[in-house]
Parts: structure tokens; C-alpha cells; sequence
């Protein structure tokens, strides 16, 4: 209950912060959720480790999925705007904290959504922000990486910035979010850990090439990430 009430107060106060600064560059808002990253992994006893070169300004930052706290863990590490499915976007007070933290949300299968966040990912990495995105598009039990999708390859093609691969793991089987599991039920869970580990491994940026089709470079992206 203590972590819930942390969480409640520190998703509150971003958004009393959000509202004073209602105009803010993408830069800003990376930083502002590096802060509230790790204030909150902080509050729920999540110790992150990163290894590898950690990325630095306008990149397009694509990491395997397996829990919601996956971005936390990441932005903990290095200043980041990330892509969210845009259902979290309705779910009570965690949505409008997303919303504070310049999160880009897109719609699953909807072309029209999927082109309105690229186009703030473009922003954003324009205004030279890092954008974090987990191409699988799901989330899993960590034993693979499943296979991505394409559009933010095109959008590293289009900004003309490199590609960084990381892998995220934890030392706890009670982080992985996936299989329909419902929110509630197995945040509480979660917080009941007394403490959970967790890694970042970054690898080399991978620069696009000339000519090379962004199915190419997902491809080589997903491979970078399962080597890690």
C-alpha cells in the first residue's frame, strides 16, 4: 500500500508540474522523465544497472518488452521520450502522468495513429531528443525476442539517426507483464517484491545504411538485441 500511495503522490506531482510548464521542448520532457523514472522505481525498490555505451541526444533508442516498468528502467538510464500503446493513455492518473512525460501514444492497428506518432517521434528527435520505442509491439515472457515491426526504422532513416539496440532484464519472474494479464492484480504483486533488479544492456548505435530497406534494419536491430 505504501508504494501505491508513492506512486499516486509522484504521478500527481508531475502533473501539477506538467501544468506549470505547459510549454516545453522534447529535450525537457526526456529529462523530466528521467527524474519521475527514477523517483518511482525508487519508491518500488527497483535498482537499475546499465551496461554498455549509454546513448546520448537524437537517436531512436529500440529495446525487447516485457513489463509496463520497462520504460522506467530505461529513462532511469538516459533521458528519453517514449512510444506507449495508447490504451495506457486511459488508464486513471498513470495516463495523465504519461501524458506530463511527452509520452507519444499510438493506437495498435490504427495507420492513421501509427503515422500521428511518428511524426511527434520525428519532433522530437529533430529537437534533439532520444525516443524509446519497443518494437515488438507486445510484451512477452523474456525467453525471445519477437519480431518487429518496421515503422520506426523508417523514422531513423528519415531523421537520419543511428538505431541503439538495448535488452532489458530483471532478477525477479514477477516483472514480466504478458498473456492478458490485468493491470491491478499483478502491480500488486509486483510491489510486494521486497526488492527487484534490474539491467539495461545498451550495444553499439547501429548507423542506417544507404539503400537499405527499414525491414533490413529492423532485422539487424532484433539480432543486436538478442546478442546482448
Amino acid at each position: 500500500m505504501a508504494r501505491a500511495i508513492g506512486l499516486a503522490g509522484a504521478v500527481t506531482r508531475l502533473v501539477v508540474e506538467a501544468e506549470m510548464e505547459p510549454r516545453v521542448t522534447a529535450c525537457h520532457l526526456a529529462r523530466r522523465a528521467m527524474r519521475t523514472a527514477r523517483t518511482i522505481l525508487h519508491v518500488h525498490g527497483v535498482d537499475v544497472v546499465a551496461r554498455g555505451p549509454e546513448p546520448r541526444g537524437a537517436c531512436v533508442i529500440v529495446a525487447n518488452h516485457l513489463s509496463y516498468i520497462d520504460p522506467l528502467v530505461v529513462a532511469a538510464v538516459t533521458p528519453c521520450v517514449a512510444i506507449a500503446k495508447g490504451e495506457t493513455r486511459g488508464w486513471p492518473l498513470i495516463g495523465r502522468g504519461l501524458a506530463a512525460l511527452g509520452v507519444i501514444f499510438v493506437q495498435r492497428g490504427d495507420p492513421y495513429s501509427g503515422a500521428t506518432a511518428l511524426r511527434a517521434a520525428h519532433r522530437a528527435v529533430r529537437e534533439g531528443a532520444t525516443v524509446l520505442n519497443f518494437p515488438e509491439g507486445t510484451t512477452s515472457d523474456g525467453r525471445d525476442v519477437g519480431p518487429f515491426r518496421r515503422g520506426i526504422f523508417g523514422l531513423a532513416f528519415l531523421a537520419g539517426v543511428p538505431v541503439v539496440p538495448a535488452r532489458v532484464s530483471y532478477d525477479d519472474e514477477r516483472v514480466p507483464w504478458f498473456g492478458g494479464q490485468t493491470f491491478a492484480p499483478h502491480y500488486w504483486r509486483l510491489a510486494g517484491a521486497e526488492r527487484v533488479g534490474a539491467r539495461v544492456s545498451f550495444g553499439a548505435a547501429i548507423q542506417p545504411r544507404a539503400h537499405e530497406r527499414a525491414d533490413d534494419l529492423a532485422r539487424r536491430a532484433r539480432d543486436a538485441i538478442t546478442e546482448l
